[in-house]
């Protein structure tokens, strides 16, 4: 038997959770024989058990009847307590198990501006399917969010998938989605058609990411206008993809950004076409790190994240 010192013994220096388990069941079953069904052991561990709670309490808990025991007032003032304690270490135990199993707990995760859309779709399905995991959802850039990542105070994040760097983390693609161009009715170059010709931007103003943006979108699509025989104009190098947005609604120019983050802005007026010639594509993708020691609830996220992959692949 374990005490709360944590020794070993048959006589106990300390009441045990066990003697108040068998005790309490006694107590409400009316009889040893009862207790014995109730918790599926054997009468004779039972009653030394309780043999070994009066001793340590020096009180006799029960009266010994012909139909089987009653509560002295001693016994009454334990069952009384230790019924409220037995139950909330039951709870406590439940909790446990629940974040043990993933129903509980803490799940934090970043997410890159580009990516916000399909994150909140998988965060929604999550919640519904854990609603007592607390989420910390952090937006910024790809660096910090990894930076933060590697200290441990992110779980997750969702990026975009690029062939130029290697995170050394563990990464999930959740899908395609395809690159086009960012406008609005004023600066469409194209007005009428559901494409842009790659020839029709030429002397068209561009608002770009900055030619050292981690994902290249702007300079892939620079390169495909040079291969078409011209260089465009870029009125404005971004900072983010924020800003772009900002400055294609603004009407300062042309974009080119991942549809989804168009998507993601119902009754904007900003809209996409794709570019004729040039099928481009961007991959959202999930990364975490490579630990078998994930919490529960980290583990049924990454899980969800696995059949959202597999359920997008089965659409395409």
């Amino acid at each position: 038997m374990v005490n709360f010192d944590g020794s070993m013994s048959e006589r106990n220096d300390t009441v045990n959770f066990k003697q108040l388990e068998y005790f309490a069941a006694v107590a409400e079953a009316g009889s040893i024989s009862g207790a014995s069904r109730v918790l599926h052991v054997a009468q004779p561990p039972i009653s030394r058990q309780l043999a070994l709670l009066e001793d340590e309490l020096e009180a006799t808990l029960f009266l010994r009847t012909n139909k089987g025991v009653e509560l002295t007032e001693a016994g009454r003032c334990l069952y009384q307590q230790s019924r409220q304690m037995l139950q909330s270490l039951r709870t406590m135990a439940d909790s446990v198990r629940d974040v043990g199993a993933g129903m509980r707990g803490q799940l934090k995760v970043g997410i890159i501006y580009s990516d916000v859309q399909i994150a909140t779709n998988l965060l929604k399905k999550y919640h519904e399917e854990f609603p007592q995991v607390e989420l910390y959802v952090r937006m910024g850039s790809p660096g910090d969010l990894l930076d933060d990542l590697n200290q441990g105070e992110l779980h997750a994040l969702f990026l975009r998938g690029q062939s130029e760097r290697s995170y050394g983390l563990r990464e999930r693609v959740l899908g395609e989605d395809p690159l086009e161009l960012v406008m609005r009715a004023g600066t469409d170059p194209a007005p009428g058609q559901e494409a842009v010709p790659i020839q029709a931007l030429r002397d068209v103003p561009m608002c770009l990411l900055r030619s050292d943006d981690l994902w290249g979108y702007g300079r892939d699509l620079l390169e495909e206008c040079r291969r078409a025989g011209f260089s465009p104009h870029v009125a404005c190098h971004c900072y983010d993809t924020p800003m772009e947005m900002q400055m294609v609604q603004a009407g300062f120019g042309v974009g080119f950004l991942p549809r989804s983050v168009v998507a993601a802005h119902p009754g904007s007026p900003v809209y996409t076409k794709p570019v004729l010639e040039y099928a481009a594509k961007s991959y959202p993708i999930l990364v975490w790190e490579n630990d078998p020691y994930q919490a529960g609830c980290v583990k049924r996220f990454l899980e969800l994240a696995e059949r959202y992959q597999k359920k997008q692949r089965h659409r395409a």
